[in-house]
Order: C-alpha cells, then sequence, then structure tokens
C-alpha cells in the first residue's frame, strides 16, 4: 500500500497490469480485505473500472475459494454497468467447481448462456471435471453433447477428463474408448491419465495389458513417475500370489524385479504398500513377516541417504 501512495504522489496511473500483479502479491500474503482495499486503492489513482480489472479480483478471489464473495463482485459489475464476459463465467464456475459446488457452477453456467457469454472449451472441461470429482460421469455425456452443439471441439484436457473419471468409476469400457478416441485425433493422455488405465488392468490381473500401456506411454514421449510403478509393481506380486505354476510364478516375480529395477534406476522409491506388495511375493514359505519388515528398513533408509541403490539393497537382503 506504501507503493501504490508513492505511486500516486509522483502521478502515476496504474494499468491493468498493475492491478493483475499488486492484487495477485497482495493476495499471497495478506487478508482478503486487504485485497479488496488495494483493488479501490488503485481505481482511486485513476485506473478505470472494466471488465478486465473485475476479472482479475474475481479470479483471485476463486482461487482463494471465496466463490460467495466473487459472486458478490460479478453483482457489483451488473450494478455499474460493466458487462461479465466468458473469463468471468469460468472464474466463477472454476471456483464452485474447486469447493465442490457442482450444482452452483452449473447455474452459473445456465445464467451465462441466458445472457449470451459463450462459453469455450475451458468452460466445458471445468463443469466436466467438476463432475468427475463429485463421481457423477454419467452426467457427462449430455455435456459433451452440448459442446458439440456448439461446435466447440474437444481438446486433449477433455479427454485427460473422461478418460480418468470413467476409468476411476470402474467404468473401463468406456475409458477405453475414450483413450483410444483421443489417440485418433492425436493427442497424448497424461501420466495421470495413463496411471489410470494402467490400474483398471492391474486390479483384474491383466498385467500384459498394463505393461503394453507402460510401452505406449514410453512410445509417446511421456513419462511414468513413481505412482506408475507402484501399479506395475503391486499389479505383478500381487499376480505371483496367485495359485499358479511355479514357472509363471517365477515369470511374475521377474517382472516385478524388472520394474523395481527400473524404479530405482529413474530414482523413485516405492510406496509403503508396494513395500508389502514385493516382500510377501519375493519372501521364502513362512519369513513374510521377516520380510516385509527388512524391506521396510531399506526402505527407510533408502530415502534417508539415498546412497546404494534399493534395488541392490533388496536383492543383497536375500529376499528374492
Amino acid at each position: 500500500m506504501v507503493l501504490l501512495n508513492e505511486m500516486g504522489v509522483a502521478g502515476f496511473c496504474p494499468d491493468t497490469i498493475t492491478h493483475r500483479v499488486l492484487l495477485d502479491a497482495c493476495s499471497k500474503s495478506s487478508p482478503v480485505e486487504t485485497v479488496f482495499q488495494m483493488h479501490d486503492k488503485i481505481l482511486s489513482l485513476g485506473l478505470s473500472s472494466s471488465t478486465v480489472v473485475y476479472n482479475t479480483l474475481i479470479a483471485i478471489l476463486c482461487r482463494l475459494g471465496m466463490t460467495r464473495k466473487a459472486s458478490s463482485v460479478l453483482e457489483d459489475m451488473r450494478t455499474k454497468g460493466i458487462l461479465a464476459d466468458t473469463i468471468t463465467y469460468n472464474a466463477i464456475i472454476n471456483g464452485y467447481c474447486k469447493s465442490s459446488h457442482v450444482n452452483k457452477a452449473f447455474s452459473s453456467y445456465s445464467e451465462m448462456m441466458a445472457k449470451g457469454v459463450s462459453p469455450n472449451v475451458a468452460t466445458y472441461n471445468t463443469l466436466l471435471g467438476g463432475l468427475s470429482t463429485a463421481s457423477l460421469m454419467h452426467k457427462t455425456k449430455n455435456l459433451v453433447d452440448e459442446m458439440s452443439k456448439m461446435a466447440i471441439m474437444p481438446n486433449d484436457t477433455t479427454y485427460n477428463i473422461l478418460v480418468s473419471g470413467h476409468g476411476k468409476r470402474g467404468n473401463k469400457k468406456e475409458s477405453i474408448k475414450l483413450y483410444c478416441e483421443m489417440i485418433t485425433k492425436g493427442f497424448i493422455p497424461t501420466t495421470g491419465t495413463y496411471n489410470v488405465l494402467i490400474l483398471d488392468f492391474a486390479k483384474v490381473g491383466k498385467m500384459d495389458q498394463a505393461s503394453e500401456l507402460l510401452n505406449e506411454m514410453q512410445m509417446r514421449g511421456v513419462v511414468a513417475n513413481s505412482s506408475t510403478y507402484d501399479i506395475l509393481i503391486s499389479g505383478w506380486c500381487k499376480l505371483s500370489n496367485r495359485e499358479v505354476r511355479r514357472s509363471s510364478k517365477l515369470s511374475y516375480q521377474g517382472e516385478a524385479k524388472k520394474m523395481l529395477r527400473e524404479m530405482n534406476e529413474k530414482g523413485f522409491a516405492p510406496s509403503e504398500s508396494t513395500v508389502v506388495s514385493i516382500s510377501d511375493a519375493l519372501a521364502k514359505p513362512g519369513k513374510k513377516g521377516e520380510a516385509r519388515r527388512l524391506v521396510a528398513t531399506l526402505y527407510k533408509r533408502k530415502k534417508e541417504r539415498n546412497k546404494e541403490p534399493f534395488y541392490t539393497q533388496s536383492k543383497n537382503s536375500k529376499i528374492d
């Protein structure tokens, strides 16, 4: 605020960029009341009220989880004759979705349409994300149909939301169908989306298909993360714990070790649940408890020291 006073004394008139930068900085270190004071002070120095100016304030309030206050600012805009645009409504809709008020988000979307403000792909992606978070994937089809009627083409974000959303709800058939459609259109899934698909196959013991997805990831330049390897290692280990022929068991354990080596080479450490899966799968009969404690200890040392490779430690400890 001192800076603003000095700007006023110097006769400097702030612009929309100054307004955005100062409000953003203020919002990260001060109470929301100070943000409003900063906004009012900048306007008093000569910055004209406009849609861009109000959009900045609304977006910051929504980011802070204060969508109700943001809605009040929207009403203030209207009383001053300042028209809300797509960016305004997108911020409000995003705020409601982030705070799990999906119905209010759709009310804002309906209001947006009624006032003749055109939605864009970001509007629909936000609403689709809100439905996914609220476990309402069965409602996404109607929204995608509306996108089509509005001649708005889905983008990579749209498909990532839909594929992962259906995958998380166990709608494997729909998620795979959308994944294939996504790839056909030239979009590349995120690591998170691939992880959801890989987990779907791992849950039902279809590890060959899960591994094939890993290969596709790598072929398309998508980087696997720690969760990717946790899923694959646990999947192979669980498969090896089934009543299967010894040759199959050894093959599954070999795949788990291979993934563990690769995970270690990339600098990742397995999660605690993966440590349990590894020790249970690789321990000798009657030694699972001892192996689990040993592997957990080695895992802890890896995290603390990060010197000797995790796989080397495990291998040298006679659990495989």
